[in-house]
């Protein structure tokens, strides 16, 4: 069993948390033993974000968990700089290719799929219900909102896909 910091405790933050909590591992243990959030403003964090290292011993893993991409990636950068695991979060409803790869830091939030061959960089958000067709890429920092639909693309570094677009054959 593990420990689970989540920075920021916003509305993302607390769709992470869920997703976390959701997690077994192979004999139907959960995945985590505790998890807390960081956060600057919020009344229910256990420490502000730049307080990171200071949970070093009681944490091993981070999580970036923040809407904007260059914050999250930020974030990301700064928690491996403090020697911390950032993991990869998958929901048990969500689908993930035995030949897709996902970068550290990725969520992939209920329903969500990523299909054959799919390559997901690092810190990226999947939605609910987002689906990433075949062979697509997308670069590290990208957030697909609900349902968005990736088919045939590449999607750029930082880049937000907003709720239902369907984006297909996006020149490489």
């Amino acid at each position: 069993m593990r420990n689970l910091l989540i920075l920021g405790a916003g509305g993302h933050g607390h769709a992470v948390a869920e997703t976390a909590r959701a997690m077994r591992d192979s004999e139907g243990n959960p995945v985590y033993d505790k998890i807390d959030f960081l956060d600057d403003l919020k009344p229910e964090a256990i420490g502000k974000i730049n307080e990171m290292p200071l949970f070093k011993k009681e944490y091993e893993d981070v999580f970036p968990a923040v809407g904007q991409s260059e914050k999250r990636m930020e974030l990301y950068a700064r928690a491996k700089r403090f020697g911390f695991t950032v993991p990869v979060l998958i929901h048990p409803t969500a689908y993930m290719s035995p030949s897709a790869t996902i970068g550290e830091g990725t969520v992939l939030l209920p329903k969500a799929v990523v299909h054959t061959g799919a390559v997901i960089g690092k810190g990226c958000i999947l939605s609910i219900g987002s689906l990433v067709d075949h062979d697509c890429v997308l670069e590290d920092g990208v957030h697909l909102d609900c349902g968005a639909i990736i088919k045939g693309s590449r999607i750029p570094e930082g880049e937000r896909i907003p709720c239902g677009k369907i984006i297909e054959k996006q020149k490489k």
